[in-house]
C-alpha cells in the first residue's frame, strides 16, 4: 500500500499540471473578456455624453424606421409564404 507522502504517478501529475494551466489561462482570458468590456461601456457612455440630443433623436427615429421595414418586410413575405403553402394544397386536393 502506498503512503499518502508518495508522490502522484506522472501521468497523473501532468494531468493535474495541464488542468491548473488550463484554468489560469480561463481565468486570464475571462478578465481580459471583462476588461474590454468595460473599456466598451465606457466608450458609449462618453459618446452618448458627447452626442446632442437632436442627433440622438435622429438616430433612434432612423433605428425605429430601419426596425419597421424589416418588419413590414418579414410580413409580406410571411403572405407570399402562405399564399404558396395554399396554393400547394389546393393543388393536392384537386389531384
Amino acid at each position: 500500500m502506498k503512503s499518502p507522502t508518495d508522490p502522484p504517478p506522472p501521468p497523473l501529475a501532468a494531468d493535474v499540471r495541464l488542468c491548473a494551466l488550463q484554468c489560469r489561462t480561463a481565468a486570464e482570458n475571462l478578465c481580459a473578456a471583462a476588461s474590454q468590456l468595460l473599456t466598451l461601456i465606457r466608450t458609449l457612455r462618453l459618446s452618448l455624453l458627447l452626442m446632442d440630443q437632436e442627433t440622438l433623436r435622429a438616430e433612434e427615429e432612423l433605428q425605429i424606421h430601419e426596425s419597421h421595414r424589416r418588419a413590414t418586410a418579414a410580413i409580406q413575405e410571411a403572405m407570399q409564404l402562405e399564399q404558396s403553402l395554399m396554393q400547394l394544397r389546393q393543388q393536392k386536393f384537386r389531384q
